[in-house]
């Protein structure tokens, strides 16, 4: 007995549950405030930002957590926008930017540079099986190494009886940007009016960095007083130059909002521009992987070529092909065949919910979700997409690919 063809609208009806839930997820994090920062500031929530710049480092530690070693700086640049910041932690980096610009306007503060400092000193409250949760809170709780003064590190004995970090022996880094107990002690602020100064806390540790970099005189829009605001919170030539590098990246738009309460693993990197490796090896691995993309070259050209006539619009199904073609040689045509076949924007989960529900009245309702989880996707594809390529490719290669999957 055959299959019996639905109709246009038994479809989106059978859609709607996933819709509803889908809507809901977009609601979310639409109530984050993932778009902006509320300007709204009362003068019981402007802080007080010191005239005499702190002496004392926010944080000391030689190797930030929020960076993976394999990837090194260059690998970390190259995958801001495929990392994700989550939603909570955008918030309260912008509200931080408000913040303060109601209460030292002459520092000018940029929101982009507090974020920077949140990536490389926790991936934005995500290391070590850490996630941010709906109020911004870091679970189950970040606590860097003890600083015992061994193998480099600061030597820091405890300050706060193990009240924030839960070691009485020795100080601890503590949350998502990673404040040693002492300096949280001056500097702890509570942004988000929950009665407590909580350094695993995104939204009190954020205006508390914001409250640092603009103790003093300086002006952050000047690079060498960001610079040495930064070199002050804490004082590593790389971790400065690394900071202010992923600032400018964030500042030009490389970026992307993810939802809250999920966790990331660490930033991988192809082998041959894995830091921990030495240069021959790395030389060696280049090599391989220059051998495997053109032996898939041709795979996945015959797969984009031979599908992109299958669907509505032929470069999407084209492009896809190729991505098929790349990940398995042989496989280009399935690949191909299954983006050439969704036609339009269905190239993606998100393209082929809208293409179903289009011409009814849930078109409009789903639009924004289904807008955002092909960005989604397009992103993860992208991602993996240039991932085996030159790193100096990176960044045009991905704009490409994201324009193909984003505009068609």
């Amino acid at each position: 007995m055959g299959a019996r063809k639905l109709s246009r609208w038994q479809k989106a009806s059978a859609l709607v549950p996933m819709s509803l839930l889908v809507v809901a997820w977009g609601a979310a994090i639409s109530n984050s405030g993932l778009a902006t920062a509320d300007d709204r500031v009362s003068a019981d929530e402007v802080p007080d930002v010191p005239a005499t710049a702190f002496e004392k480092p926010a944080s000391v530690q030689a190797e930030p957590a929020g960076v993976d070693s394999r990837a090194g700086a260059s690998g970390t640049l190259a995958t801001l926008s495929t990392n994700g910041i989550p939603s909570s932690a955008l918030y309260a980096y912008r509200r931080a930017e408000t913040l303060l610009a109601k209460a030292d306007a002459s520092c000018n503060l940029p929101w982009n540079l507090v974020a920077a400092i949140g990536r490389v000193e926790s991936n934005h409250g995500r290391t070590g099986g850490n996630a941010l949760d709906s109020k911004g809170v870091a679970k189950p709780g970040i606590y860097g190494i003890p600083l015992d003064g061994r193998d480099g590190v600061a030597k820091i004995t405890d300050s706060d009886n193990g009240a924030l970090d839960k070691d009485s022996v020795y100080d601890r880094a503590v949350g998502p940007m990673q404040f040693i107990p002492g300096t949280w002690r001056s500097v702890g602020v509570d942004a988000d009016g929950d009665g407590k100064k909580d350094p695993q806390n995104i939204n009190d540790a954020a205006t508390a960095s914001g409250i640092y970099l603009c103790s003093g005189s300086g002006d952050l829009s000047d690079e060498g007083d960001a610079a040495a605001a930064v070199r002050r919170y804490n004082n590593s030539s790389s971790y400065v130059d690394l900071v202010l590098s992923i600032s400018k990246a964030y500042a030009s738009g490389d970026f992307t909002a993810t939802p809250n309460g999920t966790s990331t693993g660490s930033v991988l990197t192809s082998r041959s521009f894995d830091q921990t490796l030495t240069p021959a090896q790395r030389t060696d691995a280049a090599k391989k992987e220059k051998k495997v993309r053109q032996s898939e070259a041709s795979g996945g050209s015959k797969g984009g070529s031979g599908s992109g006539s299958t669907g509505g619009t032929g470069s999407t199904g084209g492009g896809t092909g190729s991505t098929g073609g790349s990940t398995g040689g042989g496989t280009g045509s399935t690949g191909g065949s299954t983006g050439g076949s969704s036609g339009g924007g269905g190239s993606t989960v998100g393209g082929a919910v809208q293409g179903a529900v289009e011409n009814t009245p849930l078109a409009p309702v789903t639009k924004p979700v289904t807008d955002l989880l092909s960005a989604t996707e397009a992103n993860l594809r992208c991602a993996l997409e240039v991932s085996a390529l030159p790193l100096s490719t990176h960044a045009a290669r991905f704009k490409t690919c994201m324009d193909k999957y984003t505009k068609g």
